[in-house]
């Protein structure tokens, strides 16, 4: 990777991210959000748009805190990388023997550092399968004072598949990572990262202490769905609380949850500290690893598909609008929702503070970073569906088994994915979510015919891929977020 050139930015080009952001605080019923735009080493837009509260009308602003929640990985993963280029880590280091006191179910004993930084441990979204349905406890807390590791997990951590054998999404991974690195160093994880990246950035308003402070904007949620109330009662979970009322007609005041392990989420920053950061990134990770190290973290280190989403070691690599990018996003229960994407060719970042815990927030974040380029996704080109595909695509898909530890975000927000033949083409419904309705696939690409665009009316619809045999016949599909399904057998259709 060599350094970028800047793409220039205009003030006309300013002007159209201030008035995406204005249009989708008052199309979404936002409360506020803050902006940020990094040029190489220059933060070249920090602007509030709403309210940091509600209640008293206090505005957004750039140098108010935020919680940035999964983005604090992307910090860990530098960390654990710093260690590895002054070869104290290995990427091939085992768990198992880095924490020799953690009691792991199931077969944990391949599971690497590179496992954790790709999400690809066999770790799930709850330590155990008896937590599943009430995942909440095992995330946040209402105190404090968060146990260590191994203590956080007296009945230990269940590994459901084989390391490097299935992706997901997997936060307790990751406080296992900060522990490894935090056991390194002698010192308490947020220390590590006050040292090796807050302070060698000159991010001087940003911690890892997980504490509510002065400056930090309210967080808001919205009221449960119907559709989230339905699937907690079906799966036997524990319903959501509505928290209150809403205080605007749409966003309900949350409370300060604590991060049950600052490794997976617990930094909270500004526009302009986050800005530093995004330069670093610019920049190779300057100041934290080698450039070659850098470049490391960000090739495609677990890539099924290379036409949609990738990892490298925790940064996330998704082509958008034409463009080559990588970052994070975060959540924070309460509620915040951040994201960073980086531009590496243009030399340019994004950075999006919503106070706000929020499903719709890709396409907040999507509608600014298409105002900052000036584009939009290209329509597909008007192609008919394959005739082996549209023979052979109709049917049910389910994500992989085992579950369900791996498999809870895909159940939870799509479900199974049926897909049936209509007037020629092919339709998509999803058991839940925004595709529950039901959308069409069109044909993306005239020389592949197993890529299609869906037809969801977003500014940046997403791709689904069906990965197709020798014969022709479909043996999966993928969209983004990394997942994967297989065909369900005795499961018919439904819509």
């Amino acid at each position: 990777m060599t350094s970028p050139q800047t793409q220039q930015i205009t003030p006309a080009g300013l002007d159209r991210v201030r008035a995406a952001a204005r249009a989708a605080r008052h199309d979404l019923h936002l409360p506020g959000l803050a902006v940020g735009v990094v040029a190489g080493d220059d933060l070249v837009l920090a602007e509030g748009f709403g309210f940091s509260d509600v209640e008293s009308h206090r505005p957004q602003a750039p140098a108010l805190r935020q919680r940035i929640g999964s983005i604090t990985k992307t910090m860990v993963g530098l960390c654990a990388m710093a260690l590895v280029d002054e070869g104290r880590l290995s990427l091939d280091d085992r768990v198992v023997e880095k924490l020799p006191d953690m009691t792991f179910n199931g077969n944990a004993g391949s599971m690497t550092l590179r496992h954790i930084l790709t999400h690809t441990s066999g770790i799930g979204e709850a330590p155990l399968p008896e937590q599943v349905r009430d995942l909440e406890p095992t995330l946040w807390s209402d105190s404090p004072d968060i146990p260590g590791v191994p203590e956080a997990y007296p009945d230990g951590i269940t590994v459901e598949v084989a390391p490097g054998t299935k992706w997901a999404y997997a936060n307790h991974a990751f406080v296992l990572l900060g522990e490894i690195v935090a056991r390194e160093e002698g010192a308490p994880i947020e220390e590590v990262l006050r040292r090796r990246v807050f302070e060698p950035l000159g991010m001087g308003d940003t911690d890892c202490l997980d504490q509510p402070h002065p400056t930090l904007t309210t967080g808001y949620h919205r009221p449960p769905t119907q559709e989230a109330i339905d699937l907690a009662k079906a799966t036997g979970s524990r319903v959501p609380e509505t928290g209150g009322e809403p205080v605007d007609g749409h966003n309900v005041r949350g409370r300060y949850q604590y991060v049950r392990g600052r490794a997976a989420g617990g930094v909270q920053s500004n526009i302009g500290d986050m800005a530093r950061y995004a330069s670093a990134l610019l920049r190779q990770g300057k100041g934290i690893v080698r450039p070659e190290t850098f470049d490391t973290m960000l090739a495609p280190q677990w890539c099924p598909d290379e036409r949609l989403m990738s990892i490298g070691l925790a940064f996330f690599r998704e082509p958008r609008f034409g463009r080559r990018t990588f970052g994070h996003g975060g959540g924070v229960g309460g509620g915040w929702n951040t994201y960073l994407t980086v531009l590496p060719d243009d030399g340019l970042a994004l950075l999006t503070h919503l106070n706000l815990t929020f499903g719709d927030f890709a396409e907040v974040h999507g509608r600014l970073l298409a105002a900052l380029l000036d584009a939009e996704q290209p329509p597909p080109p008007e192609l008919a569906v394959a005739p082996a595909v549209l023979a052979n695509a109709p049917g049910v898909y389910e994500a992989t088994t085992p579950g369900p530890l791996t498999n809870l975000r895909i159940i939870t927000s799509t479900g199974r994915i049926q897909i049936s033949a209509r007037d020629g083409g092919l339709v998509l419904h999803a058991r839940r979510g925004a595709w529950k309705e039901g959308v069409r696939m069109r044909p993306a690409d005239p020389n592949d015919s197993g890529l299609f665009l869906l037809e969801s009316g977003t500014v940046e619809p997403q791709h689904v891929a069906l990965t197709l045999g020798a014969s022709g016949e479909v043996t999966g599909l993928r969209f983004n977020r990394l997942v994967e399904m297989v065909p369900a057998s005795g499961v018919g259709l439904w819509a």
